[in-house]
Order: structure tokens, then sequence, then C-alpha cells
């Protein structure tokens, strides 16, 4: 911060702090705190409060109309495997099974881990709805949109704790309310993560600049709680302990500022370091092992290569947020894709943000908290290695940056209309930002609107994702998923056909097999599925697996071969012992169809055991 020179007596220079343009005048933000008055007339205090409220209120109204259209929304996407069949959290029998299990154990039948989730306050996040909403997805999709503006709310109020002026602070609030790259993670139930880890992780900051002016228990108590529950809402929490550090620090040559020499912050921050680190090591022990790569997945020379491609697609979308899908048609770079339009110029691109940015964090201490909240939460996105080929990029992984990228953005375009001019913090048009981001409000909440009937209907969802990337094997997987559950048999069969020819994969071929069933093709039906089941069990998730036994059982069922029918169930709970009880019950199906009634229900007693402690609905 720039700093007056002045002499005293004896000529001795004295300096006085230049107030930044984050702060305001009356607030005398170079005042110690214990200097203040700890007390304000209550008429004054309820004006400050009521002109607080009326600066945060269009805010609040921006993100309440523009997320209305979405309380009618279905289950979408992950959401109806997640929520509807998972006995996990439907049982109250299992809730520390669920808490402790990764967020798709329920598929696996053991509980096992199947993916690179351990997320407890997500469940426990979905545990709660279900409670209280069971399968009414109105109940659902209101919480989210209440989680939602309960992030706008807490960063405004945790923007104006940081001395940022009121009228800023609104303007960052009202465009992080209404940006479109919300959508996914506000209209789509499963994307609740990225709102449960931002309001965790504000509240927490909260509370931990609190403790760099006066350490208390009660501080300490909230910052940390604050934190687990982050922690286990998504895994990018584990960078909070810089962030952290970025906000308590004051380097030397901001001598007289708010803040705290890098030893006295370090020592807040390490608390925070040392539950990541648990965090870490508890994580491992539940899923085993450390991420669980996709066949396909990028290589780590591919991974630095597309770098760019992604930090640029990212830039893209937080600024012109014009083209929005689930699914983009962004692929990893490799030196034999290597060009101008997916490596050079995003190399540039990237290198001019980032240097821009670092420039404005140099010279304000809210761009540099602003660039830790936008830079860390993205660098798990940026390992795209650990994500489907087809699927490295998404909006939902913007919902926290966002806010970073406009705490460097919005204060910088004041201070441009400061230099113009244009406004100040004396009384000339203080309002202008504000005003200006109310505009920009208006193309934002369009698009918004737009976007969010995408996320309506699994119909709407896919067919909205196939008319922007239609090169993507996976929108068609599940563009056939969802004409399945329409009985549109042959459309499904086709478009699960369009996705084999774009690419091979294993949900692929299930898929189209299941609707050749249907369509009584019962040779070609048995082609695909037994191409599953002929790959090694390490090549084919085990509940792919599953589904393929089940499907072909019924395709041998469908042309009256009970037997064949049989033994393929046999062979199914050999190959796969986690799904005994849910095979065993469809096994006893085709034993009563055959007449071995007998037959029949000793098989179903001699898994009752079984079926208390498999996750599948069917072994109920």
């Amino acid at each position: 911060m720039a700093k007056q020179k002045k002499r005293g007596k004896g000529g001795a220079p004295i300096f006085i702090p230049k107030i930044s343009s984050e702060q305001q005048p009356d607030e005398a933000a170079t005042t110690p705190e214990r200097a203040r008055p700890r007390r304000t007339s209550p008429a004054g205090g309820r004006r400050n409060l009521r002109a607080e409220l009326w600066v945060l209120l269009p805010a609040l109204l921006l993100g309440a109309i523009l997320y209305s259209n979405t309380l009618h929304g279905q289950f979408v996407y992950d959401d109806k495997p997640q929520i509807a069949r998972n006995t996990l959290i439907q049982d109250d029998s299992n809730l520390w099974r669920a808490m402790f299990s990764d967020v798709w154990a329920f598929k696996r039948g053991d509980a096992a881990a199947v993916s690179n989730y351990w997320r407890p306050s997500f469940v426990l996040w979905l545990i709660i709805n279900f409670q209280l909403f069971g399968l009414d997805t109105f109940g659902w999709h209101l919480f989210n949109l209440l989680l939602h503006l309960s992030v706008v709310a807490l960063a405004f109020g945790l923007l104006r704790h940081l001395k940022v002026r009121l009228y800023v602070a609104g303007a960052i609030a009202a465009l992080f309310a209404a940006h479109p790259s919300h959508t996914e993670s506000v209209a789509w139930i499963s994307g609740s993560p990225d709102l449960i880890l931002s309001l965790a992780l504000l509240g927490s900051m909260w509370f931990v600049s609190r403790l760099g002016k006066e350490r208390t228990p009660v501080r300490w108590a909230c910052a940390i709680a604050l934190y687990l529950i982050a922690l286990g809402a998504k895994e990018i929490a584990i960078f909070y302990p810089l962030i952290v550090l970025v906000m308590l620090w004051r380097p030397e040559r901001e001598y007289g500022e708010a803040g705290l020499p890098l030893p006295k912050a370090l020592t807040i921050a390490a608390p925070f370091a040392g539950l990541a680190v648990l965090y870490f090591i508890v994580r491992q022990s539940i899923l085993g092992q450390l991420a669980q790569w996709p066949e396909g997945g990028a290589s780590s020379l591919s991974v630095i290569l597309s770098a760019p491609l992604v930090f640029s697609f990212y830039l893209r979308q937080l600024l012109f947020p014009y083209w929005l899908s689930p699914s983009y048609q962004i692929r990893a770079v490799t030196f034999s894709n290597l060009g101008l339009s997916n490596f050079i110029i995003p190399l540039l691109v990237s290198l001019l943000a980032l240097g821009g940015m670092l420039w404005l964090a140099l010279r304000s201490k809210l761009a540099r908290i602003g660039l830790a909240l936008f830079l860390l939460p993205l660098v798990p996105a940026m390992l795209i290695g650990a994500f489907d080929p087809e699927q490295i990029v998404h909006d939902r992984y913007l919902y926290l940056p966002l806010l970073g990228f406009l705490m460097i953005v919005v204060p910088a375009l004041y201070a441009l209309l400061e230099r113009l001019k244009l406004t100040d913090g004396a009384g000339r048009r203080p309002w202008l930002i504000f005003a200006v981001a109310l505009a920009l409000c208006v193309p934002l909440g369009a698009q918004t609107l737009s976007y969010n009937r995408a996320w309506l209907s699994n119909d709407a969802l896919w067919q909205w994702a196939i008319r922007h990337d239609p090169d993507t094997s996976f929108n068609y997987i599940q563009y056939g998923a969802e004409l399945y559950q329409q009985k549109k048999f042959q459309e499904s069969a086709d478009a699960y056909d369009h996705s084999l020819r774009l690419r091979e994969q294993n949900l692929g071929y299930l898929g189209r097999g299941t609707s050749l069933v249907e369509l009584k093709r019962h040779e070609e039906a048995e082609r695909d599925l037994r191409t599953l089941i002929q790959k090694p069990t390490e090549r084919v998730p085990t509940y792919t697996m599953y589904q393929a036994y089940e499907a072909l059982a019924v395709n041998y069922e469908r042309q009256g071969k009970l037997n064949e029918a049989a033994n393929t169930l046999a062979e199914a709970r050999n190959r796969l012992p986690q799904y005994k009880a849910a095979l065993t019950e469809k096994l006893a199906i085709i034993l009563y169809q055959g007449g071995q009634k007998n037959e029949a229900y000793a098989q179903l007693q001699a898994v009752r055991a079984q079926a208390k402690t498999e996750t599948l609905p069917e072994s109920r």
C-alpha cells in the first residue's frame, strides 16, 4: 500500500497509510481495533444495518428469482442412483456405514469403495434431505437454492468484514448470485457438495479473520468445526490452510496494515494443516488408494500440456458464459494433436491472465485472498488424468473460484473508475460500480434462466448435451438410458449404437444389450452382454458386470430358456459374491417359474443373513 510521508517534530518522518480502494474512509480502517469505540448509537447502528441489507437485497433477490425455475425439476443424472436407489442414506441403521463409505459404495453391494469420493458432509446432507422430503424433489431443490442464497449472504458479510466498500461488496455478491456457471451446482441436486463446501469455508474464514485479532476458544472451535464440514463436503478443502495463511499474513512492505507476521500467521494455519493431513489419512484408509484412474485417462505429460487449455476454458466460462453444457468438446492435449488453438493461444491467454492477477495481488491484500480462492480450488480440476477422457471440464468446479475471481476483478474495476474520476468514496457516485454490476446481471441472468431448463429432466439434459457436444459417447449413453426408462427401446438402442461408434465403452454394450432384449433381438443382445461378461473382472466395474449378468438371464428367460438363465445367475453369484443375495432373489424367481418351488425357498433362506448387509434395493 502506498504511504504518504510527512515530517513531525525534529524532522522525523511520519508514515500515514493511504486508505485502499477496498476500505471505506468512514470505517477508520487504520485505527487499531482496541482503540475503536465498541458501541455505536442504536439509531446509527440501525441505519448502517439497513444500508447493508438494502445493498445485499438485490443479490438475494437475483439468486432466488433466477433459480426459482429449478424448484420443480426432477432427479437427473446421478440423482436417481445416488438418492432413489441408495439404501445407505434411506435406512437409519446404515447411518455410520454411509458416513464412512465412499459416496458410490451402495452400488457395490458390500459398501466397498468404488470411486474417489469420501464425502461424509455431503452424505449427511443427503440423509437429512431424505428424512425430510423422501423422493419429493421440490424440497431437495429448495434446500439447494437456500444453500446458494446462504453462500451469497455469507460472502457479502465476509467481504464487509474484510473492509471492502459497501457497493463493491454488493457488486461482487450480485454477480456471484446471478452467474450461470452456478447452474450445475444449484439446479442439480447432486451438485450440492460445492454449496456445502463454500458455505463452510467462508464461515471458517470469518472466524479465522477474528483469530488474527484475538484468539478465543469459541473462535477456534467454530473455525475448526466449519473446516471439518468443508473437508467432508469436497476434497479441495485440503488447500484451505494456504488460504488461511494468505488471509492472515502481512508482508513486511505492508507494515502498519492489518495482519500478522509470517510466524504468527503460521501458528494459526498449522492446526488446519494438521486436520487436512488427518483427513487425507482417514480418506486413504476408507478408499484404499489415492485415486482410481479411468480407462483411457490422460497421461502425466498430457495433463501438463492440457493445463493451459483447461485454465483458459475456465477463464472463458467466468468472463463469457455463453456456451453452457453438462459436456464440452474439450479433449486432452497430446504431442500428436498439439497446435495453435489448443496450446499456443491458451498458453498466452493463461500467462497474460495470471500475470495480471498476480500484479493486482501484489498491490492488494483483498486481491491476494481472491487469488487464493480462485486458484487453489481449481488445482484438482487441472489434474484431468483422474477424469473420464470425455469429461475433463465442468462448470461446477467454478463455484467457489468465481468468488475469488470477482474479489480480484471488481475492486480493480472500482479503482479504474476512481482514476477516471467517475466515482470515489467521498460522495461522487459511490454506487456506480454497483449499478454496473446489476446491468451485467441482466445478460448473465438470462443465461442462467435459459440453462436451468436443461437440468429440469434427464431428457432435456442429455438432448441439450448432444446438441452442444455431439461427438461425446458419454452423452449418448446417458440419453440412451433415459430413452430406455421411457420405454422407447428402439431409440434407446440407436443412441447406444451411436455411442459405441464414437467410442467403445462398457456401458455402451450394456445399454444396447438391455435395449435389444426388450426388442426381442435375443442373439444380438446376447452378443453385446457376453462382450462384457467375457472381460476380466478388473476391466469392468462390478456393478456393470452385475447388470450384464442380470440382463443376460432376463434374455434367456424371455426365450423360455430357464436352465440357461439359472446357470447364468449361478455363475454370477460365484464371480460376484458381494451381490449374492440380490442374484439369489432373481435365481429363486427362475426356479419358481420352472416348478422348483422348494429349491427356490431354500435358496432364499440361505442368503437371509447376507441380504441384511447388502446395499442394493433388490437385496432387501
